[in-house]
């Protein structure tokens, strides 16, 4: 069975599994959408996995086809049935845990491992700081300073690393998504699956990129005009706000000789000739100016005086 991408984690996986040298906790860490827990799931099924001559998962012996099924004895998924994860939950996972296996290894997956209140937390030390020499632990989060630093202590965390432009084409292709047309919007997503996927399903985000490139480039769209877009329309403006900030960013990179590094790669011709215009102070300013007006919100600035200062300061 095959999993795309992070070839770093998953063949370092496999020698640890051949060698018998797998730690007995770790973290997955990354933004939101990057695959955390497929990745820990899969992980899973390679330890589990009794029918593979190269520690990748076989998908044909029992323990993955029950694994599929979400009947494999050895293993647990923990996750927040609201918006926590409970210390319930987790006494849940050690009795679990003092359980020896027949066989092989038993392993748990704790899914958004930020969620874990601070008692839940704890409660899981003792296992983390004395755990059973079968039992294997993943944690997934978005978040890893969120966790109490006791617990961060006791785990090897593993970053995912971002997807290359093929890797995403190929995941979408597996999903039912086409991707032909619509590079930018996986350029756009940092080579975060999760999000190519919201961005090519949301109708708006071309609509929202649009009236940006038109602000920013053309003067048929006045300043007015953006304000009253905007204005009434908070996500509308959270958004314009990210591609404002992407726009800019590939034009100070056009200024550093990077111009094959573009996000709105579409853009372009557009972006080179704006270019020509300024030098990358001016370029950094702006920058500056959108990381100010989001970190005065943050501080309960009125909603529409940032947008006044977006189109008065940042055309």
């Amino acid at each position: 069975m095959k999993f795309i991408g992070q070839r770093t984690i998953i063949e370092g996986f496999k020698d640890k599994i051949v060698n018998n040298t797998m730690s007995h906790a770790y973290t997955l860490t990354g933004p939101v959408g990057i695959g955390k827990k497929s990745l820990a799931h899969y992980l899973a099924k390679m330890i589990l996995c009794t029918g593979s001559a190269d520690s990748a998962p076989c998908g044909k012996c029992r323990s993955c086809k029950s694994f599929e099924a979400g009947s494999n004895p050895q293993f647990m998924a923990v996750r927040s049935s609201t918006q926590k994860i409970l210390i319930k939950q987790i006494r849940e996972l050690i009795d679990d845990i003092g359980v020896r296996p027949s066989h092989s290894r038993k392993v748990y997956v704790i899914e958004d491992a930020d969620r874990m209140t601070v008692d839940a937390q704890n409660c899981l030390l003792k296992t983390l700081e004395e755990p059973p020499e079968y039992a294997v632990i993943f944690l997934t989060t978005a978040y890893f300073e969120s966790l109490i630093v006791t617990v961060r202590s006791r785990v090897v965390q593993l970053k995912l690393q971002p997807y290359s432009t093929e890797e995403l084409k190929e995941i979408l292709e597996m999903t039912g998504i086409d991707a032909r047309g619509k590079e930018h919007l996986l350029k756009w997503s940092m080579g975060v699956p999760g999000r190519a996927i919201d961005l090519i399903s949301d109708s708006n985000f071309e609509k929202n990129r649009e009236m940006v490139m038109k602000f920013v480039f053309e003067d048929e769209l006045s300043m007015l005009d953006f304000n009253q877009y905007l204005s009434g329309k908070k996500e509308v403006f959270t958004q314009c706000m990210d591609i404002l900030e992407t726009v800019y960013r590939d034009i100070l990179f056009v200024l550093y000789g990077l111009g094959e590094e573009l996000i709105n790669c579409d853009k372009k011709d557009k972006i080179l000739e704006y270019a020509k215009s300024f030098n990358s102070s001016d370029i950094l300013d702006k920058i500056s100016k959108i990381s100010d007006i989001r970190a005065n919100l943050k501080r309960n600035m009125n909603y529409q005086l940032a947008v006044d200062m977006v189109t008065l300061e940042l055309k």
